[in-house]
């Protein structure tokens, strides 16, 4: 079951409108948005079809929505459950095509989940592409994918595209505050993931709160030496430094520009943040984040790492005075 944060309401009760009126497709594409978001709206989608209660709520406890939430539910199939394959082999496709032919067992409408439809072979998306030209009414496919040119355009044309969007940064806050993180750390992952709720998981399971205090203290105090100390680091290493260096010198324009902690990454630091932001002008504040942003995009480029940071050291040592 998943968490309202995650479960992207506003798409939900479009879905729910256009099963009240009965004007449902036979085929959606969900797209852009994450993995998981994508898979709680396609299970709540199915729930909503299928649920026996008078009205559907998204925490219906009818028997088909607990069991369509456990898994165990016939009438409810998904695909490409297993993430870490390459891809989605034709067996698969079979196997739906076989499904799609027979009568629901239990519900009103089968729900058929593809999710990281992408990865279906060529050979299984021509083999789909039979089943969706005339699919058997009482069947609904939702193919998760990246883009909708992830899949083939004849696959694409035939199927009715759903955007969803990233996570609001205060839903990832509340996500990682339920998951056991404190404030001030889900707080400052929630801005720094831009919209990626995977990318805050993956920073609070790094550490990467306390770690880039420890790195915000360094450099304020010596920040030569701080930089000297990744001159054996590795080339994703340093292009993580420069990231860093660029987001708080970003922050500092932004508290310079509002004057406030609004928009800030590193709010945390507030205090330290209004008070470079009184000490240096705007203008050097700019130029060294316009600096900084080209030095890193030469790593990118396999630019001489120990140049990249000598230079980052030199622009800093001359901000800093």
């Amino acid at each position: 079951m998943s968490s309202p944060e995650i479960l992207d309401q506003r798409l939900l009760e479009q879905l729910c409108r256009q099963i009240d009126r009965k004007k449902y497709a036979t085929t959606y594409l969900f797209t852009e948005g994450e993995s998981e978001k994508k898979k709680a709206l396609a299970a709540a989608f199915a729930k909503a079809l299928n649920c026996t209660a008078l009205t559907f709520q998204i925490h219906c406890d009818c028997t088909a929505c607990r069991r369509i939430d456990s898994g165990n539910y016939p009438d409810v199939k998904w695909y490409g459950m297993d993430e870490e394959a390459n891809s989605i082999k034709i067996e698969e496709v079979r196997d739906f095509q076989n499904w799609l032919n027979l009568k629901p067992f239990e519900s009103k409408v089968k729900v058929f989940i593809f999710n990281g439809a992408e990865r279906l072979t060529a050979d299984s998306q021509h083999a789909l592409l039979k089943s969706l030209e005339e699919p058997p009414p009482g069947n609904v496919i939702i193919l998760l994918v990246p883009h909708a040119k992830s899949i083939f355009d004849t696959i694409a044309s035939r199927s009715v595209e759903i955007k969803i969007p990233s996570f609001a940064s205060k839903a990832i806050r509340d996500i990682l505050i339920h998951e056991g993180a404190g404030r001030e750390e889900a707080e400052f992952l929630a801005r720094w993931s831009q919209g990626s709720l995977s990318r805050s998981r993956e920073g609070r399971s790094q550490k990467w709160f306390n770690k880039k205090n420890e790195w915000l203290d360094q450099l304020e105090k010596d920040p030569v030496s701080f930089l000297e100390n990744f001159s054996s680091a590795s080339r994703d290493e340093i292009a993580r430094v420069f990231d860093f260096l660029i987001e708080w010198v970003r922050d500092i324009l932004v508290c310079q520009a509002a004057g406030n902690s609004e928009g800030l990454i590193h709010m945390d630091r507030f205090k330290l943040l209004e008070s470079l932001s009184s000490r240096k002008d705007f203008e050097s504040a700019q130029e060294l984040f316009e600096a900084l942003s080209e030095i890193r995009k030469s790593l990118d480029d396999y630019a001489n790492q120990k140049l990249a940071l000598t230079q980052a050291e030199i622009l800093w040592e001359r901000f800093s005075k």
